[in-house]
């Protein structure tokens, strides 16, 4: 379905994956697990450009700061081929305190 709504013309989300009938979650749902990335695609919302990272059958909303490193992958066709491989997961996710409330940390690694 988002491949369908990309207008940049390149492809974020593995092939055959239908993102049509998945739920969006917070990545917070995730803390203690990892997420095998199938893809991913930008939405802006009410506090600018977001990324959101389809894995695990769901549409996971990322924090903010997550933005950067997606659209560093999305700009390396050889990083983004990747991920449409599979290769691709977020580990180490767990609950963080900042000075402006909580968030969820989060580190990417390749397999």
């Amino acid at each position: 379905m988002f491949n369908e709504l990309n207008t940049s013309g390149k492809n974020t989300v593995k092939a055959g994956i239908d993102t049509s009938d998945m739920d969006f979650r917070p990545l917070k749902d995730f803390i203690g697990k990892r997420i095998k990335v199938d893809g991913f695609f930008f939405t802006n919302g009410n506090y600018g450009k977001q990324v959101v990272v389809v894995g695990n059958g769901y549409l996971i909303n990322m924090p903010a700061r997550a933005v950067e490193q997606f659209e560093k992958i999305y700009d390396n066709e050889e990083m983004l081929e990747a991920v449409l491989d599979g290769k691709l997961v977020i580990v180490d996710i767990e609950p963080l305190e900042t000075r402006n409330g909580s968030t969820t940390a989060y580190t990417l690694e390749d397999r």
